[in-house]
């Protein structure tokens, strides 16, 4: 193995920063937690108790805790891969983007109208996987408990789409956009629309990774043979700055977005 570069070795020890608080909040994602009364959070859940918004929020910070810290234990592992890490990264990204996406807005109906948005995904995706059994259960009870609890969810995400409404950046029928989603909360978390861009373009990277597609390992790759036939030969490794570019961002956005949960359920 080589030695590492001065800014290979920077880009590492920026990542280990972060280990410590990563560590605390694994610890932390153990626990249910409520928002305390008379928080923000608290009323902003009054809009939908079955499936409420802070909750939502929750398991987005939770799930972008468990990505990161899975990216961590390979770099503690010292094994850094060139299309995996990034997969990773891309659940990480997702989740603390929805999370900032929801609780970043200091307006509550914007709040509660994209936690709708969110809510009526959650919806339509546990009810398209259900769904997937039905051609497949032969017990008639067994198809009969599955049905009805397919349409108590079904009757679930009907109510709560009765409570769509317009905001300053949704229209009373806009549905929830991953992509929108995340290059809102990177202007929101860096302060720079040009710098949001660039995040979305990293979204895509990482979205080309996670589907195991190799432009993506490609754009970090360099050329490792030319050919005489029109066809190249390129190769890729880890690439430690480029991960802690990533790796970082994902942080960055997580820990807005769980200083945002913790003050938006905080009691007055």
């Amino acid at each position: 193995m080589s030695a590492l570069t001065e800014d290979q070795r920077r880009a590492l020890e920026r990542m280990h920063e972060t280990f410590p608080t990563l560590e605390a909040w694994r610890v932390r994602s153990r626990e249910v937690e409520q928002p305390e009364r008379g928080s923000e959070a608290a009323e902003d859940d009054t809009i939908w108790p079955y499936q409420p918004p802070s909750e939502i929020v929750r398991q987005s910070l939770v799930a972008a805790t468990q990505h990161l810290n899975l990216a961590r234990t390979a770099i503690e592992s010292k094994d850094i891969y060139p299309s995996s890490h990034f997969t990773v990264l891309r659940g990480a990204l997702v989740g603390a983007s929805q999370a900032v996406w929801i609780v970043g807005p200091d307006d509550r109906l914007e709040r509660q109208q994209r936690a709708l948005r969110v809510i009526d995904e959650w919806y339509r995706r546990a009810m398209q996987h259900a769904g997937e059994y039905l051609p497949l259960i032969e017990d008639a009870a067994a198809l009969a408990e599955v049905r009805e609890g397919l349409d108590h969810m079904g009757a679930r995400r009907d109510g709560a789409r009765t409570l769509w409404r317009a905001t300053p950046t949704l229209t009373a029928a806009s549905t929830l956009t991953l992509t929108d989603v995340v290059v809102w909360s990177a202007a929101l978390v860096l302060g720079d629309p040009v710098r949001a861009a660039l995040v979305k373009a990293l979204w895509q990277q990482l979205s080309g990774d996670a589907h195991a597609l190799g432009w993506a390992v490609l754009t970090r790759s360099t050329l490792a043979e030319r050919g005489t036939d029109g066809t190249d030969v390129s190769k890729a490794g880890g690439d430690l700055e480029r991960l802690s570019e990533a790796f970082l961002l994902c942080f960055r956005i997580l820990r807005t977005g769980r200083s945002l949960y913790d003050r938006r359920c905080e009691g007055r």
